[in-house]
């Protein structure tokens, strides 16, 4: 059991609402529903088949994708770029398409199905298997991703840039305020969640994210809903990895788990929905609760932060509260050592 044992800090009500620094590349759509109950005749259940096998047998794009597409039932989320699609009587896999208008006239008589699948890639992150195009009539083909199905919910708040159209600074259309009252739950929420998995669901985290960067993808840690919290399973699921070669980075990987970009947000009484004391100190006491939980992952795995490789966001958590609290000093130097006698630096 963790404890929050008082160290010198400047009050709590004197903490400031912190936009997140400019970040470039983020993704924000995110689509999480795990099950629907929108059936058509003649589809069949497969979570062992390729999705190019199983369209092929039940003759998917002719017999149930225009429907699919046309059915507000079928479809499962949208960001500001993408919308998603559950796919009646097949749980593996969503399709996923542009936010433009559907058209009722595709082609789908000459669609094209092609597999994309990385077989190289052996650990699900939500990753595309296929693409599917329609032809239109004004010559620009309207592509169809084929994406392998991941379950949960997202961790913790997106990014203000997620949220803001940058140029203007206005909301995107469907958006709550980045402090807004619903997002502090949802963060509070989220992270009480992740603090009660046990150790082993950090440790398969590590793991998927290590055999996605063999593959060569790349976790995406500036926004925190691209982990999903699956409760049912008590596991952590990887969605939106990029395909390049960058190491993976665990000090990164807490970053996003503990979606310490929004603490501050959380914390200030300075915007329209302050938290309450107590709040925030369960807060703080769930964030030293994955810091630990991951810390012994890391141990468990042999796994090592390195200080000369680490990421601006993750000095940002170095130098956090939260993290504060779980060293029992503000002194930088002084955490690193008690990571250093950890073995996990």
């Amino acid at each position: 059991m963790l404890n929050i044992n008082p160290i010198k800090f400047v009050n709590i009500n004197n903490i400031q609402n912190r936009n997140p620094q400019k970040q470039v590349g983020l993704k924000s759509d995110t689509f999480v529903r795990s099950s629907n109950n929108v059936s058509f005749k003649g589809s069949e259940t497969t979570n062992n088949k390729s999705f190019i096998k199983w369209a092929q047998e039940t003759d998917f794009i002719k017999t149930q994708l225009p429907e699919i597409l046309t059915n507000p039932d079928c479809k499962l989320g949208s960001g500001f770029s993408h919308s998603a699609y559950v796919i009646p009587g097949n749980e593996a896999y969503i399709l996923r398409t542009p936010n433009t208008k559907i058209q009722k006239d595709y082609n789908f008589e000459n669609a094209k199905l092609e597999d994309t699948e990385d077989k190289n890639l052996n650990v699900n992150i939500g990753q595309e298997v296929a693409n599917i195009e329609l032809q239109t009539d004004n010559g620009f083909p309207f592509r169809i991703e084929v994406l392998k199905k991941q379950t949960g919910k997202p961790i913790g708040v997106p990014p203000s840039q997620a949220i803001y159209i940058e140029d203007t600074g206005k909301l995107r259309e469907g958006e709550k305020p980045y402090e807004a009252r619903e997002r502090k739950e949802q963060y509070a929420s989220t992270i009480h969640t992740v603090a009660k998995l046990p150790v082993s669901a950090y440790e398969k985290l590590i793991d998927d994210i290590r055999a996605a960067e063999k593959a060569g993808y790349h976790f995406d840690h500036l926004n925190s809903n691209n982990l999903l919290l699956d409760e049912e399973k008590g596991s952590i699921n990887l969605i939106d990895m990029d395909k390049n070669k960058v190491p993976a980075n665990l000090g990164n990987v807490l970053y996003a788990l503990t979606n310490i970009n929004y603490f501050s947000t959380f914390a200030s009484q300075y915007n329209p929905c302050p938290m309450g004391n107590e709040e925030i100190g369960t807060a703080i006491k769930d964030t030293m609760e994955i810091t630990d939980k991951f810390i012994s992952a890391m141990k468990n795995k042999g796994e090592k932060f390195n200080r000369d490789e680490c990421s601006y966001e993750f000095f940002n958590f170095i130098s956090s509260m939260p993290f504060s609290y779980y060293c029992r000093t503000a002194d930088d130097r002084a955490k690193w050592r008690i990571l250093q006698e950890k073995g996990v630096a």
